[in-house]
């Protein structure tokens, strides 16, 4: 028999697909940019993109989670004077004095991405994107990024979140969360390279998904095997194993359990519940008499009930395999052979 199964959610997860074009022109210069002159309003700013961020729904690793710009802290006009030919040095970086070494954690998307904090935070890494070039940046030996001729005023990049693991944790962007600098002469660790440019950095909050689940797939079939009449000798279960059992996939962020009622058309009482499915074609010229009980393996072989949620199962971080069976049961005073089939719909929640 076949059961449909209908998932009550209280959310939905929005996913957008992304599709970015490299550019043209922008990797690569046929020649060398040249270094912006010292002499502007001031040597320096820092501009501060401010995340407030709730995640929902099941969260992969390496899920982009959110972009955000930034803001200037202060300060008017330009750093340094740049010619029709500049660039500026773009690095991931912690700070000016840190080496210029933001620690890496892998590509994606074609992009470098880095750990947010020196330590490597393990929830979350980033990309940090020039918006005019769409050059990205990165750490030592940096990325020369051309700029419009003029005073050297801030760079409009993008900051782009990753998930660094499947449903990653809260992280509360305090203190120094540095994460960019754009420098007029490429870093040199003997010193005198870093006083003319801007720094990049992060403040707010991203706060981890709340638990919940998703099914992975939305149809159930048992095919039980043939039983003899007389193993329905009485009311009840057939003597002799006759089941069929077959499978849930849930992908859950959290702990959570799993319920679920039937929406048969038609049932009949076991143990005083409506648990029994009549199958469609009872009688007219089928087999009459005998039903299906789904049980849960799971939950101690609790039998689900119709318009009455059941627990299932409980259900850890990740994907969890929660089996259903389904058996054969007696409810008539009578029964005759023949073909059974029942397609019954559920409804499975979370909480």
């Amino acid at each position: 028999m076949k059961y449909c199964h209908l998932i009550k959610r209280t959310k939905h997860l929005i996913l957008s697909l992304l599709i970015a074009a490299g550019g043209l022109g922008t990797a690569g210069h046929a020649y060398a940019l040249q270094d912006c002159i010292r002499g502007g309003n001031q040597n320096h700013s820092t501009m501060t993109s401010t995340i407030n961020l709730r995640l929902t729904g099941n969260i992969k690793q390496n899920q982009e989670v959110g972009r955000f710009t930034f803001v200037r802290e202060g300060g008017i006009g330009g750093v340094a004077n740049c010619g029709p030919d500049a660039g500026i040095h773009g690095y991931t970086s912690y700070s000016e004095g840190s080496g210029i070494v933001a620690k890496y954690y892998g590509d994606i998307d074609g992009y470098p991405a880095y750990h947010i904090y020196p330590g490597g935070d393990r929830n979350f890494v980033y990309v940090l994107v020039d918006n005019r070039t769409g050059m990205h940046f990165q750490n030592q030996p940096g990325s020369n990024v051309p700029v419009p001729e003029g005073p050297l005023l801030p760079l409009d990049l993008t900051v782009i979140i990753y998930a660094a693991k499947d449903n990653p944790d809260t992280l509360s962007l305090t203190g120094r969360a540095y994460i960019g600098t754009v420098l007029i002469q490429a870093y040199n660790p003997g010193g005198g390279t870093t006083a003319v440019g801007y720094s990049y950095r992060l403040k707010g909050k991203i706060e981890s998904a709340p638990a919940s689940c998703s099914l992975d797939n939305a149809n159930l079939e048992f095919n039980l095997p043939r039983a003899p009449l007389n193993a329905f000798s009485s009311k009840g279960f057939p003597d002799g194993n006759y089941k069929a059992e077959d499978n849930l996939l849930i992908s859950c962020n959290g702990g959570l359990s799993a319920r679920m009622k039937l929406m048969a058309a038609k049932t009949e009482s076991y143990n005083g519940k409506e648990s029994v499915i009549v199958p469609d074609n009872d009688g007219n010229n089928n087999a009459s008499g005998v039903g299906f009980v789904v049980t849960s393996p799971m939950n101690d072989d609790a039998v689900l009930v119709n318009h009455e949620f059941v627990k299932i199962a409980e259900l850890q971080d990740g994907k969890t395999r929660v089996p259903l069976v389904a058996e054969y049961y007696r409810y008539s005073d009578s029964v005759s052979p023949g073909k059974l089939e029942a397609n019954t719909q559920f409804i499975l929640q979370f909480d």
